[in-house]
């Protein structure tokens, strides 16, 4: 045969070869998918007490500020920061001469109208005045006598006593200063009313009690720990933080103690029965908190609303029930629906 003709054919034999080689192989038909090992915890109900850190700062409770009542020139103010006075010290003087020379006045003006109405009354016995020329004088005895009693009360308010045992934290006036009335010259503070002012959140005050146990530590080195107990709770939470107010009182103030000083506070609160999970168990995405539970030899997620964490464990306040059991290893390739094979079962 002419080589002319079997070159054709031989090219149309290799073209069919080429298209054989690539034929797609047949499909094969998809094993069963292995269930996910995984291990499991039974959701517990338990009696935990609550235990929390947080800072505080040390702030007195009593604290008096010391205004004038009167007007007038200081002639003595012999306190400074830091000084400690006792109940019925002088903390400040003023000058009061003219007052005493109106009370002088004011007395003598109080001896005129006393003369008078003894004279009056002797009168009267004998029809000799009217009754009305009579309390007329009465009447000036007695604003005489208001006007002496206003005096006195003036001329008190020029000598400042403390009213009870503290120390000078402010001073704001000098001798030789012309203070007016309601002036603020010093502040004092009763060192043993030293509290802790701690911020908390919401979910911290409702498990708080006057039993709870706390503890306060110094932020020095080598302090020693104190102790102290839940005065009261303020009513309202701060609008930008959402955060309240505790007040905490302590069994011991320590001379080493001052106001505004930073200190660590430890509480522990009221024993409740709490539905409890491992820590470990908790998964977070942007839809928010959630657990595996295991039903049927499936897991199915349950979405939940966590409390507090204590160690190992997690509160859980919505969303789960003690009989449900949570995946607490194993979430390799695990999602809604997918079969598993629990490691722990017993």
């Amino acid at each position: 045969m002419p080589i002319a003709r079997i070159l054709p054919l031989l090219l149309l034999a290799l073209t069919g070869a080429c298209s054989d080689s690539k034929a797609p192989a047949p499909t094969q038909k998809p094993g069963k998918t292995s269930p996910v090992l995984v291990e499991v915890a039974q959701v517990q109900k338990r009696s935990i007490a609550g235990k929390w850190q947080r800072s505080g700062t040390l702030v007195y409770r009593h604290v008096l500020r010391v205004h004038t009542r009167e007007e007038g020139l200081i002639t003595s103010l012999p306190w400074f920061e830091g000084d400690r006075v006792e109940e019925g010290d002088i903390l400040a003087v003023l000058d009061d001469e003219r007052l005493k020379a109106e009370l002088r006045k004011a007395k003598a003006t109080r001896s005129m109208a006393t003369r008078r109405v003894s004279r009056l009354e002797r009168l009267r016995k004998t029809k000799a005045t009217s009754e009305e020329d009579l309390i007329e004088a009465q009447t000036e005895l007695e604003l005489a006598q208001t006007e002496v009693e206003i005096l006195e009360t003036r001329l008190n308010y020029t000598t400042i006593k403390a009213p009870f045992s503290g120390v000078i934290t402010r001073r704001l006036a000098e001798p030789g200063d012309a203070v007016p009335r309601n002036r603020h010259l010093l502040t004092l503070a009763n060192p043993r009313s030293l509290v802790v002012r701690v911020a908390a959140p919401e979910q911290l005050l409702a498990d708080l009690d006057t039993e709870s146990t706390i503890k306060i530590q110094l932020d020095r080195p080598g302090s020693q720990p104190l102790t102290g107990r839940l005065q009261r709770i303020f009513p309202t939470l701060d609008p930008q933080s959402r955060l309240g107010t505790i007040e905490v009182k302590l069994d011991d103030s320590p001379e080493i103690l001052r106001a505004g000083q930073f200190v660590r506070v430890a509480l522990t609160g009221m024993a409740k029965t709490r539905l409890i999970i491992p820590f470990a168990a908790l998964r977070t995405d942007r839809r928010g908190e959630y657990v595996y539970i295991v039903e049927n030899k499936q897991v199915a997620r349950k979405d939940i609303t966590s409390g507090e964490r204590f160690g190992d464990w997690l509160e859980v306040t919505e969303g789960l029930k003690a009989s449900d059991r949570v995946v607490k290893r194993g979430f390799t390739n695990l999602k809604n629906g997918t079969l598993v094979t629990v490691l722990n079962e017993t």
